[in-house]
């Protein structure tokens, strides 16, 4: 054999495992670097494929479920009315397939695929220590009460929770399975304990969800029935021992000082409240609305969905803003009791409404800004889309000017004829740490992590009137009963000088034990509200926002099906499709059904349905049958018994996620088939 065709070879044996060695540490950190390494590392094996003639790839017994699902896909495709964004779909899913092939070829034998497995644990645990360390900041900021999620640093924080949810079940598995010194056991409970709260910073059922069914399958798998008692006992102590609260704090309110007077523990969750007169309205979420005299409940008021904001309108007018965007119209009886009337609602998703001027100004993120003029006329509404755009998610009007906030920190000021928006005036961009929260008469207040700052409109120009760098982390602020509060993540309340001219005058500074999720004031008494909920009980709470949004999802999905059962839509983008099918009030828009087996239905019909639970099935039996076989094997019957976890997890994941779909996460479910294959297929040519 000529010397510079075995130098050759070599070259390329050692870029494929190079690349294999950035594929696998990139696997939790950069989907760009992973499908590098494995494009490179799966090109690279078919040139040495090309160059020596011999073939590298065997069979691994997917080989008619995946026929069957591509099969699916084509036919799919082939009827979809969008057959070029469809076949793209196709092609993307397609080519993440030879990844199985391609890690059992470059793993090679025995070590070097236990050298893979050391590799991946090791990239994942770097990438998790990162990730604590930035979630700290999320902690100490109130950032998971505000937002309830984790920090966004490598991916989506659901994507980080299941790539997590992986290596905690992996880690488990070898807790467990693997015969170890003391020291070693150790390292391993130590890693398992940060992926652990690694996983529980992202803030995510989806990941918690998964992880607990695979380590539960895990224990069942190797029978360790000892451990089943206080891994169920931890689960249930988590899923109680974080208490719900709901509150409302009442303060007398005088010389810049509170003095708690009443405490009201209301059954809901009081996402706003409005003094009004002798009466408090308090939103009660799931407990609808409670008018409150004194201590006392005098009504409730349920208005069929949960109610997250309460507003005077006019006098003898009120709107109520639902969970589902909708508004509802009360007004006063004869009597002097709140009476329901109609419901109203924008043609968009409602990001944030506002009353001034004696209208109700409402802007959508997706389809622009719907003014509602007349309480008696709810048909006396005006529109505007192309004017003010549609990446909006804030809003402040006062008599002389609208302010609209974009998610992508622009604002954008414009001048006021009849009340609505005429002429655009000032468009200035924000640095991404900063949030408009307070705007009123030419005077505008933006918040940035190291203090306020105060703007000030003047002949078409935008100032800086005033720095305060003493108030910092302010989320939100409330002008209520002539004071302005301003709140804080650290747990601060903060009331400024009003007017506010050309200065930020702090006048008192309170310090709280919790973060306020409304404030008002009304003669004398401050009003704060406190909500917070058991993270891991809410995944079956109907009345979470995001639980809301997948049930309607979940509805329209089954009634896409029923239109389109034998081979679906095309695996497409399905929000335009979900637009025709969905309820008015059902807002948020997906490109998916947040759940593997609906989407699948909708997508590929029930005969892509039925290849991919064949497909599933086939590669949970090659799971199932590899721990089998390597059962009482060092390292390799460890980490099959977790690759048959993480499996489990994957598919308890899916059920409230599109997973199957997720770039990340399919790389992960082929690159862990096929280092358990490569366990096996190396274990017998060893003792062979």
């Amino acid at each position: 054999m000529p010397r510079t065709y075995t130098k050759t070879i070599s070259i390329i044996d050692t870029l494929i495992y190079f690349f294999s060695i950035v594929f696998l540490c990139s696997l939790t950190n950069s989907i760009f670097l992973n499908q590098v390494g494995y494009y490179l590392a799966l090109a690279l094996i078919v040139i040495k494929f090309y160059l020596t003639k011999e073939n590298p790839f065997s069979k691994t017994g997917l080989e008619y479920a995946l026929l069957f699902y591509i099969a699916a896909e084509i036919l799919s495709t082939l009827f979809s009315t969008e057959f070029g964004h469809s076949f793209h779909n196709f092609l993307k899913r397609f080519f993440l397939i030879p990844i199985v092939y391609t890690f059992v070829i470059s793993a090679k034998d025995f070590d070097r695929t236990k050298k893979f497995v050391l590799v991946y644990l090791g990239a994942a645990m770097a990438t998790m220590l990162v990730y604590l360390a930035l979630s700290y900041n999320y902690f100490i900021n109130s950032f998971y009460q505000l937002y309830e999620s984790g920090p966004s640093t490598f991916q989506y924080p659901i994507t980080s929770s299941e790539l997590m949810s992986f290596s905690l079940v992996f880690l488990f598995a070898f807790l467990i399975n693997e015969k170890m010194s003391v020291k070693y056991r150790l390292i391993v409970l130590v890693l398992f304990s940060i992926n652990f709260l690694a996983l529980i910073a992202t803030y995510k059922r989806t990941g918690w969800m998964g992880a607990a069914a695979g380590i539960l399958f895990v224990i069942l798998l190797s029978r360790k029935w000892i451990i089943l008692a206080p891994v169920l006992l931890l689960l249930l102590a988590s899923a109680f021992i974080e208490k719900n609260i709901s509150i409302v704090h009442v303060y007398d309110y005088h010389q810049n000082k509170a003095v708690q007077t009443t405490e009201l523990k209301t059954e809901g969750r009081p996402y706003s409240v409005l003094p009004d007169s002798s009466s408090l309205y308090v939103s009660d979420f799931e407990n609808g609305l409670i008018k409150y005299k004194g201590n006392s409940v005098q009504n409730k008021y349920d208005l069929g969905s949960p109610v997250v904001d309460f507003k005077k309108w006019r006098d003898g007018f009120y709107v109520a803003n639902l969970i589902d965007t909708r508004f509802v119209l009360m007004n006063i009886d004869q009597n002097g009791n709140l009476k329901k009337g109609a419901e109203f609602l924008t043609p968009g998703f409602t990001r944030n409404w506002c009353i001034s001027n004696g209208f109700v100004y409402a802007i959508d993120s997706d389809s622009g800004l719907t003014i509602f003029r007349n309480p008696n006329n709810l048909k006396d509404r005006i529109r505007f889309t192309e004017k003010v755009g549609t990446d909006n998610e804030n809003i402040f009007v006062d008599s002389s000017f609208v302010v609209l906030f974009s998610k992508s920190k622009v604002m954008n000021l414009f001048s006021l004829k009849n009340y609505l928006p005429d002429k655009l005036i000032i468009t200035k961009k924000f640095s991404e740490q900063s949030d408009i929260i307070f705007y009123k008469d030419s005077k505008l207040i933006i918040a940035e992590k190291n203090g306020l700052k105060l703007f000030s409109i003047d002949a078409g120009k935008i100032i800086v009137s005033d720095v305060n760098t003493n108030v910092n982390d302010a989320f939100t602020a409330s002008e209520s009963g002539g004071k302005l509060f301003i709140a804080t993540t650290k747990k601060n309340l903060v009331e400024l000088k009003l007017p506010l001219k050309n200065k930020l005058i702090v006048k008192s500074f309170l310090n709280l034990d919790f973060v306020p999720k409304s404030i008002a004031f009304s003669n004398g008494s401050l009003i704060l509200s406190q909500v917070k909920r058991n993270r891991l009980l809410s995944g079956i709470d109907l009345y979470i926002p995001s639980n809301f949004s997948r049930l309607a999802l979940w509805r329209a999905g089954l009634l896409i099906f029923r239109d389109h059962p034998l081979v679906g839509v095309g695996d497409i983008d399905l929000a335009e499709l979900y637009k025709l099918y969905k309820r008015d009030f059902d807002k948020e828009i997906q490109g998916h059904m947040h759940n593997n087996f609906i989407h699948l239905l909708v997508t590929l019909g029930m005969f892509g349905f039925i290849a991919i639970i064949f497909l599933m099935a086939k590669i949970l039996i090659i799971h199932l049958k590899n721990y089998s076989v390597l059962k009482g094997e060092p390292f390799s019957a460890s980490y099959a018994l977790g690759a048959a976890g993480s499996f489990i997890a994957f598919i308890v994941s899916g059920l409230t996620e599109w997973n199957f779909g997720d770039h990340e996460i399919i790389t992960m479910i082929w690159f862990m088939l096929a280092l358990s294959i490569a366990f096996v297929k190396y274990r017998k040519n060893k003792t062979a």
